[in-house]
């Protein structure tokens, strides 16, 4: 499959990962694990992947922690009928790996990786508090966009994944170590990131259609130059999902519509916020090759 439609599909399931619903268990609140733990993943994973086996010791994590990862995706989540998404891993882990080289073993192993992010970020999400995960998010985001276009440290160790074999048994494992999907590919962190994004906003739908609509968008930066990052996109979902955003954008010119006086009726009655003000009566009114 070619470039545009690999990539949007991919865009696709960055959606769909945000739009997934998620109520995991309240294990812990540490503040430290909701701001360290996405940063200290995606360094990990630069520094790992550089070092002399580093990228074959990932290639043969992901081949084996994938899968049960993935099985443990609706018990992380909190989702009912958990086993009924076990019972999915292994014809999807059979799939990928018996047709490697075939776009059906290609979307296998992309729906596992998606899976497996879904249930590590529904661990994450049961040990710190949702503001420092926000916090944790934004600074993942902000560490990606320093690692691709500043320092140029996630194009080799993409490379180095790209290069690296997952064990042998009787034939060679699934490479899950990176999503690649036709021509496009991203790294782990550009699906966790949007799966984590599901569990902060309010309005998951909102939040989903906007990291969508911006990772098609953001997408069009691959013809200037590439690698990308291609976590940035959340951060549009942040916005467009938040709560508070959406209760504070609309009385701004909902009270000045209604602002004229009443006479000498007129009285003071209190906002939602707790601030006095004067209202009138009522009047009707008529949303890569990533790397």
């Amino acid at each position: 499959m070619s470039f545009v439609p690999s990539y949007a599909l991919l865009v696709v399931a960055q959606a769909a990962l945000v739009f997934a619903p998620g109520r995991p268990r309240r294990l812990w609140s540490s503040r430290v694990l909701g701001l360290a733990i996405p940063a200290a993943a995606l360094v990990a994973g630069v520094v790992l992947a550089q070092v002399s086996g580093g990228a074959d010791f990932l290639a043969a994590l992901a081949a084996f922690a994938t899968p049960v990862l993935a099985a443990a995706a609706g018990w992380a989540r909190g989702w009912p009928l958990p086993w009924l998404v076990a019972l999915l891993v292994p014809p999807l882990y059979a799939l990928a790996w018996l047709r490697t080289d075939n776009l059906d073993g290609e979307a296998a192993g992309v729906v596992l990786i998606a899976g497996a992010c879904l249930a590590v970020t529904g661990i994450v999400g049961s040990l710190a508090p949702r503001s420092w995960l926000v916090a944790g998010l934004v600074l993942l985001v902000v560490l990606d966009v320093v690692l691709v276009w500043g320092d140029r440290q996630v194009e080799p160790t993409m490379n180095a994944l790209q290069a690296a074999s997952p064990p042998t048994i009787g034939r060679q494992l699934p490479s899950l170590q990176q999503i690649d999907f036709g021509d496009a590919s991203m790294g782990w962190l550009d699906f966790a990131a949007p799966a984590l994004l599901g569990l902060l906003v309010a309005k998951r739908l909102l939040a989903a259609v906007a990291t969508g609509l911006t990772a098609g968008a953001w997408g069009l930066l691959l013809l200037a130059t590439s690698p990308i990052a291609a976590t940035p996109p959340v951060l549009a979902g942040l916005v467009a999902g938040s709560r508070r955003w959406r209760h504070s954008a609309t009385p701004a010119w909902k009270s000045r519509a209604s602002a004229s006086a009443r006479g000498p009726s007129a009285g003071r009655i209190t906002t939602g916020a707790g601030a006095p003000r004067t209202t009138s009566s009522r009047s009707p009114r008529s949303t890569t090759r990533s790397t």
